[in-house]
């Protein structure tokens, strides 16, 4: 039986939604790494060249166009870099994803930093797109600063539970 202020094994509470908020990144990660490895392919952009023809909306076919030329400037070692930056980010997220799911102390510090580490960029993002375009950063920069406050507010709780100050 769990003791008063340890949670059941089985609720699904904040840091398991956390959790699984990592694992769908992963998988959106995995994804991408995958997507990126198959922009390697010289067939596989030429398709998408011949295909972009058939668009009939000529914004999305300039767009999708202009993508397509600036991926093949990139050249294949900027694209091999991508995929294993990628790689490495998702194995964090899920190394992140999974001490949060078994409620490792540890999860919660690493979260947190890593968490933390990437606000900076996401403020530079947020002043440097259009501002129409500028919802996804706020949405990504207020989640990401909601989980590290409240996986904060969890090791402080925890902290003053192992060590509760002098009674007044």
């Amino acid at each position: 039986m769990a003791s008063p202020n340890q949670a059941p094994a089985r609720r699904i509470d904040g840091l398991r939604v956390i959790a699984i908020f990592k694992y769908i990144k992963a998988v959106l990660l995995i994804l991408t790494s995958y997507g990126v490895h198959r922009l390697l392919d010289p067939a596989l952009l030429e398709k998408l060249r011949l295909w972009s023809a058939t668009l009939t909306d000529r914004v999305d076919q300039r767009l999708l166009l202009r993508a397509l030329s600036w991926v093949q400037g990139l050249g294949e070692d900027k694209l091999h870099l991508v995929i294993a930056v990628t790689v490495a980010y998702t194995a964090v997220v899920l190394i992140e994803g999974t001490g949060l799911w078994l409620r490792r102390r540890w999860a919660e510090w690493v979260t947190i930093v890593a968490t933390l580490s990437l606000i900076p960029f996401e403020l530079w993002e947020l002043f440097m797109r259009p501002p129409g375009r500028r919802l996804t950063v706020v949405a990504t920069l207020l989640v990401n600063v909601l989980i590290a406050a409240y996986l904060g507010y969890l090791l402080r709780t925890a902290h003053l539970h192992q060590h509760p100050g002098p009674a007044a």
